[in-house]
């Protein structure tokens, strides 16, 4: 069967999503921040400088898969200047996937980071798509945000399974990445936000939908 997006589905739970949380800032951007200023001291007012440490730990997630020598290539090839240089959102996209072994996931993610919580241009904010890692595609299933084509919740939750890199690609069973940021959009203009307002899926599966003993708590109990 095919997997299907529901939109209307999708507006409700970002509805129920505290994205407001610890400040407004919502509970991912809080962990983020308080995360690498207590480990290592980046903080929204260092980031210009700290653009190159954050980059090389976020690509480290990579090194399980491509080993150490590719990775330490991969940071080598993050020019600073350049991505500071970048006048948008797609343009420092574009240079971030240009690195080998750098992919849409790390690209996202990395920018999510720098941008969203370390508030590095505040004018790409807008642009930024949601990193669809296990958490956010397991919390998609889930909430049945996304189904099988008879309406059944799907039980396919690795990112593989639920998602193609390109639209039109095969097969045509999954979902197209571009297809899936493009619904995210539409139904955070709808409430006056931004896609990346769907991040929040992160941090609801992995502190609560993930561990059986809290989904009861989880403010997306009822979509469950």
């Amino acid at each position: 069967m095919k997997l299907e997006i529901d939109e209307e589905r999708l507006g409700a739970v970002l509805e129920a999503l505290p994205t407001d949380d610890n400040g407004g800032v919502g509970r991912h951007v809080h962990y983020t921040r308080q995360k690498y200023e207590t480990i290592y001291e980046i903080t929204p007012e260092t980031i210009e400088g700290d653009l190159d440490r954050v980059f090389a730990i976020t690509v480290r997630q990579r090194a399980g898969s491509i080993g150490t020598t590719r990775l330490t290539a991969a940071q080598k090839q993050f020019d600073t200047d350049a991505f500071r240089a970048a006048d948008t959102h797609d343009e420092a996209y574009e240079l971030l996937t240009s690195i080998d072994d750098v992919g849409r996931k790390i690209a996202n993610e990395y920018l999510r980071k720098v941008v969203h919580a370390f508030e590095f241009r505040d004018s790409w904010v807008a642009d930024l798509r949601v990193p669809l890692d296990i958490h956010v595609t397991s919390a998609l299933a889930d909430t049945k945000c996304i189904h099988e084509s008879d309406g059944s919740r799907t039980d396919r939750t690795a990112v593989s399974k639920v998602f193609n890199p390109t639209s039109g690609s095969n097969p045509s069973t999954r979902i197209a990445v571009d297809d899936m940021q493009a619904a995210f959009k539409r139904v955070a203009e709808t409430q006056g936000t931004d896609r990346i307002a769907f991040d929040e899926l992160w941090s609801e599966h992995k502190f609560y939908l993930s561990i059986p003993a809290f989904r009861e708590e989880s403010c997306l109990k009822t979509f469950l």
